[in-house]
């Protein structure tokens, strides 16, 4: 199931959910609580959106445990369905002293009731899945070939957030053997972005953003500058200031023309703008958005101002990898800014992905396709696949490390095969430093910097695709 679609899916139930009548206070949850770092297995859900997407089916449970139980069985009556369809969690907020029952992810791909008939996909009348086969094992790459070696010839960037802290961390030295070895293309994770950069009006400091361009100059590294304008990570001065329209417009020009000018050519492109969208359109994004209306214009026409045409300008967002509703909404704004001459260069597609939930790869390369026909490019700036589910406590097994391998292999395929896909880059390399949580390992190298099979599959996809541009 799309990670999009079931994220869109659960907004609307917690936004639909908090005012109804059937359920008390404790029941009730805001929309926005279930936004990107709400991910989709019920053990990764706030407190409050677990409540939200209570089923009002039961399973008549005793306890936790006979609740899982009993999905459990549910699910393995009905090969092909994956994990279990439903875990208990609370001993009935309502009075009645029944277990409630939450559906996971894989119970027919929306939240809704939850009892015998609908777990497992033993509803009457409905098939399960075929089961999938098992990813074959990966064979290792040639020794002492690195990613970056194997993507030389292919005109396309192989990158990855990093960190400046572990970049300067002398207890942990193989973060900056792995990362320069490895990857030709670098993002600072945080250390560029506003709050960071900018903690006073009238006071920048350069010390971590600054770390990063000299390293990766000193390691022959490209530099992808992120962020320019987001309406997280912000100084409080910022979000606290009750500017007026006319000023903000004026501080966001200051500061990218400050930002921008400081690194000139230095930095290859960056990302002005930053997960401004949500299924809609452009979403409230204080203190930019509605205060400023066409704030993204603003920050794009400064940045082309102060950096000129050599410093590529992109926008980017999650869930908006594939054609859905979002990146509907993405592509008709990027659109209209070419008709009305707004500089733009490419857009940045995030693919925070899992091995239980993703898009198509068809609808990736359809989505990437009417971004081409618009003239813009397209990054992959921000990819990870979850093994494991966060929180899940489950094993990333040899088995699911192998599919992990191919769902890697199979995003760097579909970049490969579209001509204005320029950049495959993972947000972190090591299992040991990643927004997720090690125990999910969703990325390239295991938590001891050793390389995973998904290493050695984006190194074989590069050796044996023939590169057909440069």
């Amino acid at each position: 199931m799309a990670r999009t679609r079931f994220a869109a899916v659960l907004a609307a139930t917690c936004a639909a959910l908090a005012t109804a009548s059937f359920y008390d206070a404790s029941y009730s949850a805001p929309a926005q609580m279930c936004d990107k770092y709400v991910e989709l297995g019920y053990n990764e859900l706030s407190a409050s959106c677990q409540n939200a997407v209570a089923c009002s089916g039961l399973l008549n449970a005793t306890s936790l445990a006979d609740c899982e139980a009993k999905c459990d069985a549910q699910a393995a009556a009905a090969p092909g369905t994956g994990e279990a369809a439903c875990v208990g969690v609370d001993t009935g907020p309502r009075g009645n002293g029944n277990w409630g029952c939450y559906l996971k992810s894989r119970c027919d791909g929306k939240p809704g009731r939850c009892s015998g008939s609908w777990c497992g996909y033993r509803r009457e009348g409905v098939v399960p899945p075929s089961p999938t086969p098992p990813a074959p094992p990966v064979p290792p790459s040639p020794p002492g070939v690195t990613l970056r070696q194997a993507a030389a010839s292919h005109g396309v960037f192989i990158g990855t957030a990093t960190n400046a802290g572990y970049l300067a961390d002398p207890a942990d030295p193989k973060y900056k053997l792995v990362e320069q070895a490895q990857f030709d293309l670098v993002t600072a994770e945080n250390a560029c972005k506003v709050g960071p950069i900018h903690p006073e009006r009238d006071t920048y400091d350069w010390k971590g953003c600054d770390s990063v361009f000299d390293a990766a100059e000193m390691a022959n590294q490209t530099v992808r500058g992120h962020n320019l304008c987001w309406h997280t990570q912000n100084p409080s001065w910022l979000t606290n200031g009750n500017f007026t329209a006319p000023e903000l417009v004026a501080i966001l020009e200051e500061h990218i023309t400050t930002v921008v000018g400081r690194y000139g050519t230095r930095a290859y492109c960056w990302d002005v703008v930053n997960e401004a969208f949500d299924n809609n359109g452009l979403k409230t994004s204080p203190p930019w958005y509605p205060a400023v209306p066409d704030y993204i214009d603003v920050a794009f026409k400064a940045a082309r101002k102060v950096g000129g045409a050599k410093v590529k300008l992109f926008y980017n967002d999650y869930s908006a990898d594939a054609v859905n509703s979002k990146s509907d909404a993405i592509f008709k704004y990027v659109q209209g800014m070419v008709q009305r001459g707004i500089p733009i260069d490419g857009v940045g597609l995030q693919f925070h992905w899992s091995l239980a939930n993703h898009d198509t790869l068809e609808s990736v390369a359809s989505n990437m396709a009417r971004l081409d026909k618009l003239g813009l490019e397209v990054h992959i700036t921000e990819l990870d696949i979850k093994c494991t589910p966060k929180g899940s406590g489950k094993p990333c097994t040899p088995q699911l490390l192998n599919a992990q391998a191919k769902l890697y292999a199979d995003i760097l395929r579909t970049c490969l095969d579209a001509p204005n896909c320029k950049s495959f880059e993972v947000w972190g390399f090591t299992d040991r430093h990643t927004w997720i949580g090690t125990a999910s390992a969703p990325l390239l190298f295991d938590a001891d910097y050793n390389p995973k099979p998904a290493a050695f599959a984006l190194i074989n996809e590069l050796l044996n695709t023939t590169a057909t541009r440069v």
